[in-house]
Parts: structure tokens; C-alpha cells; sequence
């Protein structure tokens, strides 16, 4: 698989924002798990696009139960897409 691209990345991380059920998503392990994936996916280009993400360890939490979890759906498509490669 191509290494994401900065506008790619762009897209993929405002879509996430947008979906966020209510503001706990934002340090949610869900959300920074997806996050992650994309980094180690990113062009090295495109590592200062995750810096506003950023959270102390001991901010972030465990999943809240969320049903649907958006951040956590999104992480899984983006793993089948990946796979599916």
C-alpha cells in the first residue's frame, strides 16, 4: 500500500472530527487508535497534520461503549481497505 498523502489524511481526519458523537471522542483510545494507524501510514510529509491530536497518556480513556463507535467504524474500514490492497 501507498503511503497516504497530506490531503488523503486531510480528508480521513476531518471525516473522523465530523462523526464524533460528543466531545469525550477526542481522547477516546477508539479515535487515537485510528489516528495512530494513519500516522504509521503517512507520508513523512504529512506527520505535523496529527500534532493538534496530541493527548497526555493520561488524558486519553477507554472506549465509552459507543454504539455505533464512529472513530472506532472508521478505523475498522480503513483495516479492510488496507487489507484488501
Amino acid at each position: 500500500m501507498q503511503k497516504l498523502q497530506r490531503v488523503e489524511i486531510q480528508t480521513m481526519l476531518q471525516g473522523a472530527e465530523a462523526s464524533f458523537p460528543h466531545g469525550g471522542c477526542n481522547t477516546c483510545e477508539c479515535f487515537h487508535g485510528y489516528i495512530a494507524q494513519l500516522r504509521i501510514d503517512s507520508d513523512s510529509a504529512a506527520k505535523d497534520l496529527f500534532t493538534p491530536y496530541k493527548v497526555d497518556r493520561k488524558n486519553m480513556h477507554h472506549c465509552l461503549g459507543c454504539d455505533p463507535c464512529p472513530p472506532g467504524d472508521l478505523y475498522a474500514e480503513y483495516m479492510k481497505k488496507k487489507q484488501n490492497s
